[in-house]
């Protein structure tokens, strides 16, 4: 089945539906809410969606290079089904190259500790200690660009 990625608008129909899967993946299983103001401060950022079968099936946000060139990756998620079958790949694969166009050389972000291997086979790399973050411990990586 094709995939299609590609950056939809804040408050648009898509991203409803990637806000549905980002709570229902990301956030319930935690007991945890994204609040208003959470949602607030995605505006500026990047909405990334994977569509798989017509279906929104994965999620990524970007936030822009700051003024050093570092970008973010967030809020990273694929329905549990599809895991397994290089979406993820393609999903954060597609985000690098929309943040090299935007001028990032850098691309962090804090992932949680049991996705820390797909990220290092992406090139990401472990810098600093465990933390805890939305209850759950979380490592801090990055990959030049």
């Amino acid at each position: 089945m094709p995939i299609r990625i590609s950056a939809v608008a804040y408050q648009s129909a898509p991203y409803h539906d990637m806000l549905a899967l980002r709570r229902r993946l990301l956030r319930e299983p935690l007991g945890l809410v994204l609040t208003q103001v959470q949602l607030a401060a995605e505006r500026d950022q990047v909405h990334l969606a994977l569509w798989y079968d017509d279906v929104v099936a994965g999620t990524l946000l970007l936030v822009r290079p700051d003024a050093a060139g570092t970008a973010r990756l967030r809020q990273m998620a694929v329905t549990p089904p599809l895991r397994g079958r290089g979406l993820g790949v393609a999903l954060v694969r597609h985000a690098e190259t929309m943040l090299r166009r935007l001028g990032a050389r850098r691309i962090a972000l804090s992932a949680r500790e049991t996705v820390v291997g797909f990220y290092e086979r992406l090139g990401y790399q472990v810098e600093g200690e465990r933390f805890i973050e939305v209850t759950i411990p979380h490592l801090c990586m990055a990959r030049m660009l």
